[in-house]
């Protein structure tokens, strides 16, 4: 019975004060509004697993090198050493980089990532277009110069159109479309989006300097 008669007060009150009545429901709504922006960001970032194959058995695996850096990474060369020092587990790498992709009015800034050959066969990722890189495209140096496309950066750039074995330039040189990745899958970085993934062995050509054989990064 208290509750009723309190809230028959406070319907009474907020009836007598129309401007009070309205700065309340304004505050609602803004309480109501940037609490569920909050959780969608939560859910985005921390809740909704990776649209990988088995997003339960993927661990990534960090290091940081005192206060050189504030963000965990590995050198190349040690993931080779883990790589070649297990056969328990399948490990692949990868590298966010900035790039130009060419496109009709100039060279326009883009993410992407730098992968080893077997990143999408280990997370279980299936192309929606062409194919994806192997192993083997990725031992030589600046060997393979291909080029893997967001899904979203092929509707937006191209329309969907039929672009595998097509050729776009990216930093000024030619890199040929292999294939597309699938709707909803944006790497294994859920914050962020790229437009593209190229081979590790092309890292001196995007970035325009070596760290593949340095032993910190």
């Amino acid at each position: 019975m208290n509750v009723l008669t309190d809230i028959r007060f406070a319907v009474r009150s907020l009836r007598k004060s129309p401007s009070f009545t309205a700065v309340a429901l304004i505050t609602l709504a803004l309480g109501i509004g940037s609490n569920a922006i909050v959780f969608s960001i939560l859910d985005a970032v921390l809740l909704r697993p990776l649209p990988v194959e088995q997003p339960d058995r993927l661990f990534f695996v960090e290091a940081r090198h005192g206060n050189r850096s504030p963000f965990p990474s590995h050198s190349f060369p040690d993931y080779l050493d883990f790589k070649n020092g297990t056969t328990s587990i399948d490990l692949a790498a990868y590298r966010i980089a900035a790039m130009g992709l060419q496109s009709g009015s100039g060279a326009e800034r883009a993410w992407g990532y730098l992968v080893t050959g077997n990143y999408f066969e280990m997370l279980g990722v299936r192309p929606a277009v062409g194919r994806f890189f192997t192993p083997e495209e990725d031992t030589a140096r600046g060997a393979s110069p291909f080029v893997v496309l967001s899904f979203d950066a092929w509707q937006r750039r191209f329309g969907g159109a039929d672009i595998a074995g097509t050729t776009i330039r990216i930093n000024g040189l030619p890199y040929t479309i292999l294939g597309v990745a699938p709707r909803g899958f944006h790497g294994t970085e859920v914050a962020f989006r790229p437009e593209v993934w190229v081979p590790m062995s092309m890292q001196p050509q995007i970035e325009g300097r070596s760290w593949l054989d340095e032993r910190t990064t």
